[in-house]
């Protein structure tokens, strides 16, 4: 009866340690799934902020360049402004002149004024138009380059707006 106890004591130890080494490396096997998902998930969370940096740094960049697209486009619209306020003015002078000249003419018709009043009347009005055909060139330069000047600043503007939407995935 002592043996029976004995090898009953003996095989009862020998379950439990058995039991416990399956226990330990089930333990130790979950630890290491554990610990390996944890590098994966780091891994994951690293690769996400070096996507994120670079979407930053992309995003600074073309925020910068559309900033200086936007003052390249104001700064033309507002040189064609002038042009074309320029235009209007001389338009004005060269009506006021086209008056000064037939006063002039018909001044000159009766005698109380001198032929060369008139030449002088004639060459202020010639400089007049050769200005405006100066200006009306430079104000079709002008519009071209703020058409593309528009059209660079949408085309900046829509790839930010794909990298904004991207990143929003």
């Amino acid at each position: 009866m002592k043996r029976s106890m004995f090898f009953a004591v003996l095989f009862a130890c020998m379950f439990a340690s058995a039991h416990a080494v399956k226990s330990q490396t089930a333990t130790r096997a979950t630890s290491e799934q554990s610990l390996q998902e944890l590098v994966t998930e780091v891994r994951q969370l690293r690769a996400t902020l070096q996507r994120m940096n670079v979407a930053f740094y992309k995003g600074q960049v073309l925020l910068e360049r559309l900033k200086l697209q936007q003052e390249q486009v104001t700064l033309i619209s507002r040189e064609l402004t002038e042009v074309q306020e320029t235009i209007y003015d001389i338009r004005g002078q060269r009506s006021r002149v086209r008056e000064q000249m037939q006063r002039t003419k018909e001044a000159v018709d009766v005698g109380s004024r001198n032929v060369n009043d008139l030449a002088a009347v004639r060459i202020e009005l010639e400089e007049l138009n050769q200005r405006e055909e100066r200006l009306a060139a430079r104000a079709t330069r002008l519009q071209n380059e703020l058409n593309v000047a528009n059209t660079s600043l949408a085309d900046l503007n829509h790839q930010l707006n794909v990298l904004v939407e991207v990143e929003m995935k």
